[in-house]
């Protein structure tokens, strides 16, 4: 623009807008609107209780990640006869003897105690013997991932499959009871059926013969360092069947009343002859504002035998 030698330039300025002040919200209305904020991000930023989640972290060992177990055992237990021989007159004392052959005496082993042994972790989760003792040779840490990274692959041939399937176990997590939870994991398999399982377990503290017994195993049967028994009482499952893609799942549980535990254990299982994976365990706790909707959503049972 030229302007007139007798004019200056702000003459011919636009004028000037004044835009008014914004209004503060209300402090009431700020902190409600603070808080709902705070409530959608809370699952986001919970902590994940599980230990290497998303298999990135390497172990003790090359083949078994940091934070699960994939060298595991179980037992059976042998009955004691006043008459061996025969076999005849029970005495009611049973010796619990591991897959590998090892006697652990009269005291029924627990979840993650070790045999001195072939040095496999006990499941604690059912009697089966031999059934777990190579388990870790269908288990790998291997690429890529259902984002990237890593997964846990498990090859499942038909003589495993069709038996007592693979799995890995999660290194204890205590909790407090009637807490909530909130599990979600990604799997995906190619004849394989997935599924996972939330194990829960109560500390039996008035059983001090176990007490006593756990004290005199040698350090590297007991690595946990665990002191009281582990007696499971709960089981939550989540069925993921055959995903032909790396599919998220999720699932949220409380326990309470008869059923309520002090220590869980995840459980990444698959049975049938294929493959599977598993990415991103994630295990955290219920926000509040979960926990009231879960509770509004599955009233307890009216029938106390149930609860």
């Amino acid at each position: 623009m030229i302007y007139n030698s007798s004019e200056s330039p702000a003459a011919h300025a636009a004028p000037i807008r004044v835009l008014p002040m914004p209004t503060a919200l209300p402090l009431s209305r700020a902190l409600a609107l603070l808080a709902i904020l705070l409530s959608l991000a809370a699952p986001a930023l919970a902590q994940n209780l599980v230990t290497n989640g998303d298999f990135e972290s390497a172990g003790a060992s090359t083949d078994e990640p940091r934070g699960w177990h994939t060298h595991i055992t179980s037992f059976i237990p042998i009955p004691e006869y006043r008459d061996p021989e025969h076999k005849q007159g029970r005495t009611g004392v049973y010796h619990f003897k591991c897959g590998c052959g090892h006697d652990w005496g009269t005291v029924r082993p627990w979840a993650l105690l070790v045999c001195p042994q072939c040095k496999h972790a006990v499941t604690g989760l059912e009697d089966s013997g031999d059934w777990y003792q190579k388990n870790d040779e269908c288990v790998t840490v291997g690429g890529p991932g259902s984002k990237s990274g890593h997964a846990l692959i498990y090859r499942l041939p038909e003589a495993v499959g069709n038996n007592q399937g693979v799995r890995a176990l999660s290194d204890p997590i205590r909790v407090k009871r009637g807490e909530g939870f909130d599990i979600s994991f990604d799997t995906k398999a190619s004849g394989a059926h997935c599924r996972v399982f939330v194990e829960g377990f109560r500390l039996e503290n008035d059983d001090k013969a176990a007490q006593a017994w756990v004290k005199t195993l040698p350090p590297e049967s007991n690595p946990l360092k665990q002191t009281t028994r582990l007696k499971r009482v709960f089981r939550q499952s989540v069925n993921a069947n055959t995903p032909g893609e790396w599919t998220t799942f999720r699932e949220q549980f409380v326990s309470e009343g008869r059923y309520a535990f002090d220590v869980l254990i995840v459980n990444l299982y698959a049975y049938l002859p294929g493959e599977a994976g598993y990415d991103n365990v994630v295990l955290r706790r219920l926000t509040p504002a979960e926990m009231s909707k879960y509770r509004q959503d599955n009233p307890p049972s009216e029938d106390e035998r149930l609860r």
